[in-house]
């Protein structure tokens, strides 16, 4: 068995500022450009888009040839995804309940099958001991965080052990949850963000970092400061679309 590349979750745990984005058309073309242009993660979201199974094996094989790790938000370990995005996380028991879905024992409950593409297609029965060791080292947990209730748990979020290893806010489903639709930057969607910083940096004893959705190269900065490590930049259809406007907008100023 070929030793794998360095893992996202051993970046996480160095405390490395990363980068990467979601993923949101069913492309394994966008998946490998993303990694080409050197994002740490894709997120490859299955929330709100819905690729088919064959399509998604290929967005892993892509995220692998780029060098890129691959989130997904779905239980889709066995084919490969380096961890899971979590949201609408409530309470300290959901991440109980994935944790024990996502790790062999003795940490967790994951069923143990060596006929899968993350476990070599049973190509090496002899190295399966050290596919789940390795799994047990490597797999991260993402939770997001997407209403008051559960930013008032977030403390019992981050304490549990072992437990996700990235806590964010979902901004736009808080925003909307506290009445405020799509204000991702309304002061009390802020302050809310930034009382799970705290709880995070506070609560897990560094075994969990924030997350932050950004838009911008002004969004880095701030963010950083609060206490963010990794930074979701928009979306494959948001960068696609500004480039392609900032495009026809400079051709109709300079085609005349």
């Amino acid at each position: 068995m070929s030793a794998p590349r360095p893992g996202l979750k051993a970046a996480i745990r160095a405390g490395k500022a990363l980068i990467g984005s979601y993923v949101t058309f069913p492309s394994p073309e966008v998946v490998e450009l993303f990694g080409r242009a050197g994002m740490d993660y894709v997120v490859i979201d299955l929330q709100h888009a819905s690729p088919d199974w064959q399509t998604l094996a290929h967005m892993l094989r892509a995220a692998d040839a780029a060098g890129v790790a691959p989130i997904l938000m779905l239980k889709v370990l066995e084919l490969g995804a380096e961890g899971i995005s979590l949201p609408g996380v409530t309470g300290a028991d959901d991440i109980r309940a994935a944790i024990a879905a996502m790790y062999y024992p003795p940490v967790g409950e994951r069923g143990s099958c060596g006929h899968t593409r993350v476990g070599g297609y049973n190509s090496n029965r002899a190295d399966f001991p050290v596919h789940m060791q390795r799994q047990n080292e490597r797999v991260c947990l993402w939770a997001i965080v997407e209403d008051a209730d559960a930013i008032r748990r977030v403390g019992d979020i981050a304490a549990v052990q072992p437990g996700a290893d990235v806590i964010s806010v979902g901004r736009g489903d808080l925003s909307t949850a506290l009445g405020l639709g799509g204000q991702v930057n309304h002061p009390d969607v802020i302050a809310a963000n930034e009382k799970v910083i705290k709880e995070v940096q506070a609560r897990s004893g560094g075994a969990s970092v924030s997350g932050v959705m950004i838009h911008s190269p002004a969004d880095i900065a701030p963010w950083y400061q609060r206490g963010c490590r990794l930074f979701t930049y928009a979306a494959d259809a948001i960068l696609l679309m500004d480039a392609a406007r900032a495009a026809v907008e400079a051709f109709r100023a300079n085609a005349r």
